[in-house]
């Protein structure tokens, strides 16, 4: 008889898009005993995902002074560190998201930049 999950397998994953190219998937996970284990994401694995991931992929391409930066408002993406980076790298105005001059919309999880903009 096997035991039970308490809970079911679940994965994190997180993907950047421009119309050029597409940065990611990349998955919060980290190598267990049993294999890849999800972990939880906080606002410093966050932050770390951002400056490693999807700013060198931009500073590669040479296209961090031209792009914008949407997020929704979950925690990790509040912390001030998050919030410190991404006003370093894209300045208030080509940001949008919580705590910026552009807000991301209240109850919009689903939102993309051309519902936003159009």
């Amino acid at each position: 008889m096997q035991p039970l999950p308490l809970h079911s397998q679940k994965v994190t994953v997180w993907c950047g898009f421009t119309a050029a190219f597409i940065v990611g998937p990349l998955f919060f996970e980290e190598i267990g005993p049993s294999g890849a284990v999800t972990f939880i994401v906080n606002g410093t694995r966050y932050e770390s995902l951002l400056r490693n991931q999807l700013i060198s992929a931009l500073q590669q391409c040479g296209c961090e002074d031209s792009k914008i930066f949407m997020q929704d408002s979950a925690s990790p993406h509040n912390a001030i560190s998050v919030k410190q980076l991404l006003n370093l790298n894209f300045g208030n105005d080509r940001i949008i998201s919580r705590h910026f001059p552009t807000a991301w919309p209240p109850r919009s999880p689903d939102l993309n930049p051309c519902d936003f903009w159009l």
